[in-house]
């Protein structure tokens, strides 16, 4: 058996295969991330939207295009985006190359929000202590299996 911290997790014997670690890493990933978002007065959904604009040129992007990285629909993003004006950490605006749609841009509270949350999540990523070496291995394997589903979808 694979003891994990958690013995909810704990995968049995013959079922360590590759689909239980991912499963059982996203679970453990998602709980990190939900402890650091929430430690800084937001929801890990919410970080995730605010991270692809602060990542975006100018910090701004088009909410169909947050749709398309992130796998959301426009009416669950329209409700994000609703409550992330309202906190103060985005603001939308009309876009420059086509006055009909907008455009989402952070505020500098959302970039202040988005840096220190990432600080944190690379802060709890360092304390793992995968040295240089490993750490390009292990990337290099995550990548290979993130190209593989993407290229193998479930129908």
């Amino acid at each position: 058996m694979i003891a994990s911290p958690d013995p909810a997790l704990d995968l049995p014997e013959g079922d360590d295969d590759l689909l239980g670690h991912v499963v059982r890493l996203e679970i453990l990933v998602g709980q990190v991330l939900d402890r650091i978002t929430t430690a800084h007065g937001i929801s890990a959904a919410d970080y995730l939207v605010l991270g692809v604009i602060r990542r975006s040129p100018e910090q701004r992007s088009a909410p169909t295009a947050i749709c398309d990285v992130l796998g959301r629909t426009t009416g669950g993003m329209s409700l994000t985006l609703d409550r992330l004006e309202r906190a103060g950490w985005i603001r939308r605006l009309p876009d420059p190359s086509d006055r009909r749609r907008i455009v989402v841009e952070a505020t500098d509270a959302g970039l202040a929000l988005a840096t220190s949350v990432n600080a944190d999540l690379h802060g709890w990523e360092s304390a793992l202590g995968v040295d240089a070496v490993e750490r390009v291995s292990l990337a290099g394997s995550l990548a290979r299996l993130t190209h593989l589903i993407e290229a193998h979808p479930h129908p």
